[in-house]
C-alpha cells in the first residue's frame, strides 16, 4: 500500500469515527431546529374573530410548554443511549469517544475547526447502522432476517452438509455481511465462514458484537431519526436490547474439538478482497492476506448483494474462480443496481458531435466526459440487468441452477410501526458451478 493510500485510509477512517463521535449531538441539534420553527409559527399572527381558531391558538392547545420540554428531554435520553453503544464501538476501534471529542474541543478549539463536522449523508449512515443492528441482532429483527436467512442456510444445509468434508468444515465466503449476523449464523451450523463488508461504519460495529462484546447488552432506539410517517413519539423512541446472543462466548465454546471451523470478516472492497482467485492474479497475493487465503471456498452466499455490483459480470466471474469444482453459489435480494442512474447518456451530449472524435474509455465524447468526470467510474460502467438476464449470466459462466424462487417478500430494515414501509419482492436461487 503506497503512503498516499494509507493517508486516505486513515482519513477516511477518522471521518467514520467523527460521525459516530458526533451522532447524538448532530439529531440533537436537528430537534432544536424542530423546536424553533414550532415557536416561530406559534409566534405567527394572524388577524381572527374572537373565539375563532388561529394558528398560534391550536398550537398552544396541542403543544404546552412542559409538554414540549417532557418530549424533547425523552428524545435526548434515547439519543444518550444510543451514543453510548455507539462511543463502546470507538473505544473497542482504539477512538476517542464522544465525551473524550468534546473535552479535547473545549481544551483546544482551534484545532476543530468548522470542517470538522460530519455531513449530513455521513450521519445517516450511522442511521444505518442503528437500523442494521435491529435487523440483525435483536430479537425483534429476527422475522425479518429470518425470512432471508433461513432460505440461505436451508439451501447449505441441503446440497453441502457441514458434516461430509473429509478436509474439515465446508469453506463458506459471504460478502456484504455487514453486520455479520448471517456469517455467523453459518459459522454455528458447522461451516468455516468468511465474512467480508466495504462500508467502514458497518465494519466497526460488526467488529464490536463480534469481538469485543462479551457480557454485554445496550438498549437502542433505531428509529428515533424517523420524522415521517410515524404515529407518535413513542414509535419513534421505543429501544431494542442488542445483542441478542453472546457471539464471543459462542465463538469461545465452539472451539473445543477437532476440525473446528473458522470464523472471520474482511474489510474492503469485494474484486479487491477475492480478484487474487482470478486465473492471472494468482500467483500475486498480498503478504498482508491470511494464509491459506488462496484455497478455494464451497460456497459463495450472499443476501442483498449482487445488486451491489458495479459490474455484475466481473462478480460473477470472481465468484466462479473463488469457487471450487461443484461448489455453490446462493443468493437472495432483489435487483436495485445500486450504482445505477449516474452517469446516463443524454440528448444534450450529442448535440454537435456527429463530426467529433470519441475518447477513449467510459466517455461518449468530450461533452459526455465533461459533464460526467467528476463521477467514480464504476458509475459509468454500471448495466441493469433484468432477472432473465441475470440467470442466462450465470448459466453462460459455467454454473447450473437448481432451484429458483421469485416473489419472496421481504424487507430490510423495516420499521413495523411506519406508515410507509418497502416490500421487496425477492429472487432466490441456488447455483452449482459445473465447468472445470
Amino acid at each position: 500500500m503506497s503512503n498516499n493510500d494509507k493517508q486516505e485510509e486513515e482519513l477516511h477512517f477518522q471521518q467514520v469515527c467523527a460521525s459516530y463521535q458526533q451522532y447524538a449531538t448532530y439529531h440533537q441539534v436537528t430537534e432544536q431546529g424542530v423546536t424553533h420553527r414550532r415557536e416561530r409559527l406559534l409566534s405567527s399572527m394572524n388577524t381572527v374573530e374572537d373565539g375563532e381558531p388561529s394558528v398560534a391558538s391550536i398550537l398552544q392547545q396541542t403543544f404546552s410548554q412542559e409538554q414540549m420540554e417532557k418530549s424533547n428531554q425523552k428524545v435526548l435520553k434515547s439519543l444518550i443511549r444510543n451514543q453510548f453503544m455507539l462511543d463502546n464501538v470507538l473505544k473497542h476501534a482504539g477512538a476517542m469517544t464522544s465525551q473524550e471529542v468534546l473535552q479535547n474541543r473545549n481544551q483546544f478549539p482551534r484545532d476543530f475547526e468548522v470542517d470538522w463536522w460530519a455531513s449530513e449523508e455521513q450521519i445517516s449512515k450511522i442511521d444505518s447502522v442503528l437500523k442494521s443492528i435491529y435487523r440483525d441482532w435483536s430479537n425483534e429483527g429476527k422475522e425479518e432476517r429470518s425470512v432471508v436467512y433461513d432460505k440461505l442456510l436451508g439451501a447449505l444445509e441441503k446440497y453441502l452438509p457441514s458434516g461430509t468434508n473429509d478436509r474439515g468444515p465446508p469453506r463458506v465466503a459471504v460478502p456484504g455481511s455487514g453486520l455479520g449476523r448471517l456469517a455467523y449464523e453459518i459459522y454455528k451450523k458447522g461451516y468455516s465462514s468468511q465474512g467480508s463488508d466495504f462500508s467502514l461504519p458497518m465494519l466497526l460495529a460488526s467488529d464490536f458484537i463480534l469481538n469485543g462484546c462479551t457480557n454485554r447488552k445496550f438498549t437502542i432506539s433505531p428509529w428515533i431519526h424517523e420524522t415521517k410517517n410515524v404515529k407518535s413519539l413513542e414509535d419513534r423512541l421505543r429501544s431494542v436490547v442488542v445483542p441478542d446472543v453472546d457471539v464471543v462466548a459462542a465463538v469461545e465454546l465452539s472451539n473445543n474439538g477437532e476440525q473446528v471451523p473458522e470464523f472471520s470478516m474482511l474489510a474492503g472492497e469485494f474484486l479487491s478482497l477475492y480478484s487474487h482467485f482470478l486465473p492471472g492474479n494468482r500467483c500475486v497475493v498480498d503478504d498482508e492476506r491470511q494464509e491459506g487465503s488462496v484455497e478455494k471456498f464451497n460456497a459463495v452466499v450472499c443476501s442483498f448483494f449482487i445488486d451491489t455490483a458495479p459490474s455484475f459480470p466481473h462478480y460473477l466471474v470472481t465468484i466462479y474462480h473463488m469457487l471450487a469444482r461443484g461448489g455453490l453459489f446462493v443468493s437472495i435480494g432483489p435487483l436495485m443496481w445500486h450504482w445505477s442512474g449516474h452517469g446516463a447518456l443524454l440528448p444534450g451530449d450529442l448535440d454537435g458531435a456527429k463530426n467529433e472524435s470519441n475518447v477513449q474509455g467510459d466517455f461518449i465524447n468530450a461533452k459526455h466526459k465533461q459533464r460526467t468526470e467528476h463521477l467514480d467510474r464504476r458509475y459509468l460502467q454500471s448495466v441493469d440487468f433484468t432477472w432473465e438476464e441475470v440467470k442466462a449470466l450465470i448459466v453462460n459462466c459455467g454454473f447450473e441452477i437448481l432451484e429458483e424462487e421469485i416473489d419472496i417478500k421481504t424487507r430490510y430494515t423495516s420499521d413495523a410501526l411506519s406508515m410507509k414501509k418497502v416490500d421487496y419482492d425477492c429472487v432466490f436461487f441456488v447455483a452449482r458451478k459445473i465447468a472445470p
